[in-house]
């Protein structure tokens, strides 16, 4: 399949223009554990007009260890098709257990048309210091021009270092940014000490990531509601902390109160079925199916979420439940 044209609109990613609000993508199921198509197409083009950067797939929010090579060339063809005609870049995430599994994801993509490729390191057994050398080295050979974005989280079971991590940012200029949820605002200064145009990013933290010279988020909350995500972090990054504080507090609260504690600690689901809650909460078409083994959440938890938000963070309602 040849490659999609980009919309001139479309900014290209450097270390420089990567920033801003991108949204996780989540993949619709039928009842047989297929991609639902028609459903996934219509949850990517979704995002057209909130105000988001962008969006992804893969990680954990777009199940992308539940995905064939046949689902997954399905999935990235469509979130590209679909973000350009939006208006949109979209970055592939294309995590594997192998550097060879990961490369042919990264051709796959390459053909589509993505902006960006997002890609967690091999995480069966946990890489040595010249292992992680040789998949960055390898992953940024394969996709040549297109920018790499590591995804630095703990279920890689490797931390790397800042020192580590400026290392690897003089010697591939492809590789842009970081998506790393886990480290401290010390560690996000230290790194960036060390590799000063790197754009680091956390999740929805604005309020106390910028300000330490993080560029912005790849965020689940988007799904309930993407415009006060974007409004949050256009007054962080305009340096308006003052006025961002209560959106930001009513955030924290949401996440805490509404997500972690009942949905994580009681009833013991995983970020992947909390996501689709908040997604479907906030209107998406994605349904609270996961992919099997992992635990679904319900419609209860669905209406329990609207519930909770209406009466403790009602500023938080997307519109339709306004």
């Amino acid at each position: 399949m040849s490659s999609s044209k980009k919309p001139a609109k479309i900014t290209p990613l450097t270390r420089q223009t990567l920033k801003g609000v991108w949204s996780a993508l989540i993949v619709p199921w039928t009842d047989r554990d297929e991609l639902d198509a028609r459903r996934f197409a219509k949850e990517v083009a979704s995002y057209g007009g909130t105000g988001v950067s962008g969006v992804y797939t893969g990680g954990t929010t777009g199940e992308f260890y539940a995905q064939d090579d046949i689902t997954f060339e399905k999935i990235t063809e469509i979130a590209c098709a679909e973000a350009h005609r939006a208006g949109l870049p979209v970055q592939i995430g294309a995590t594997a257990l192998s550097t060879r599994t990961t490369v042919r994801r990264i051709r796959v993509a390459k053909r589509a048309g993505a902006d960006a490729l997002q890609l967690a390191l091999p995480f069966w057994l946990e890489l040595k210091d010249d292992e992680v050398e040789r998949y960055v080295a390898e992953v940024t050979a394969a996709a040549g021009k297109t920018p790499v974005i590591l995804y630095l989280t703990g279920r890689s079971k490797r931390k790397i270092s800042p020192e580590f991590l400026g290392k690897l940012a003089a010697k591939h200029p492809t590789f842009i940014g970081t998506k790393d949820t886990g480290s401290s605002l010390d560690e996000v200064k230290a790194m960036l000490k060390l590799a000063p145009d790197l754009a680091i990013f956390g999740g929805e933290d604005f309020y106390q990531r910028i300000p330490a010279g993080g560029r912005g988020g790849y965020c689940s909350i988007t799904g309930f509601n993407a415009v006060k995500v974007v409004e949050l972090y256009n007054l962080c990054a305009a340096g308006r902390l003052g006025e961002a504080k209560p959106l930001a507090d009513a955030m924290h609260r949401y996440l805490y109160e509404a997500l972690v504690n009942p949905l994580v600690k009681e009833a013991g689901l995983w970020d992947s079925a909390i996501d689709r809650i908040q997604r479907v909460a906030g209107g998406g078409v994605v349904g609270v199916r996961c992919q099997s083994p992992y635990r679904s959440g319900t419609e209860k938890h669905v209406k329990q979420l609207i519930a909770w938000c209406r009466k403790n963070t009602p500023e938080l309602l997307p519109l339709y439940l306004g």
